[in-house]
């Protein structure tokens, strides 16, 4: 397939999830939401659970927060070295969320998503935090086709970096696991305690 049919399917694909113009108000402010606050609700979960969990489900949330700053790395190094215009910029289809002219491919959303995402389904302990976080981002990924401000390749290329990213952590994490985790962690214990903060909401040694 040359570069020109894979452009021509990322466009014909773009239109078919874009919003129309008879597009419903309701599922317009949905996407917003998914486009603009998911990713927040995304951190809150993983806070949550980062201090009400045991030491597995910190250093699988530590893999994947380390695959998503590797992710995200590589998403800007390659945004700034190959420009891809975003649907707006070449006049396609409707654009229903304010959006900056800068390259589209990949989506750093989608990016953060996916990274956050892969490694925690890897694990028995947080696959069902990895399936919901999986599942966010593919919403955050159709809300921001739907909305007009990224192409259907900006999402797949965001899950071919992140999955690269997250198999650098996978090949990494024996090491991590077997000294820098447990060091992150006892930092963070350390901390709560000279904080004095309550046993009840931020448990120790677990």
């Amino acid at each position: 397939m040359t570069l020109s049919a894979v452009e021509l399917w990322n466009q014909n694909a773009f239109l078919v999830i874009n919003a129309g113009a008879q597009a419903p108000a309701l599922v317009i402010a949905i996407a917003r939401m998914l486009a603009s606050l998911a990713i927040y609700l995304a951190m809150i979960l993983l806070i949550i659970a980062w201090v009400r969990r045991g030491k597995t489900v910190r250093f699988a949330l530590l893999d994947a927060t380390g695959a998503a700053l590797i992710a995200l790395a590589a998403a800007q190094g390659i945004t700034a070295t190959w420009y891809h215009p975003r649907p707006f910029e070449i006049g396609l289809g409707r654009q229903l969320l304010d959006h900056a002219a800068e390259a589209s491919f990949p989506s750093d959303h989608a990016t953060l998503m996916f990274s956050l995402a892969i490694l925690l389904l890897c694990r028995a302990e947080t696959r069902r935090w990895g399936s919901g976080m999986l599942l966010l981002g593919f919403a955050v990924a159709w809300s921001r086709i739907y909305l007009g401000v990224h192409f259907p390749l900006d999402m797949l290329g965001a899950l071919g970096v992140a999955a690269f990213a997250s198999s650098l952590i996978w090949m990494a994490g024996p090491s991590l696991h077997r000294w820098f985790y447990p060091l992150l962690v006892s930092i963070y214990e350390t901390g709560i305690h000279r904080l004095g903060l309550p046993g009840s909401v931020f448990p120790r040694k677990l």
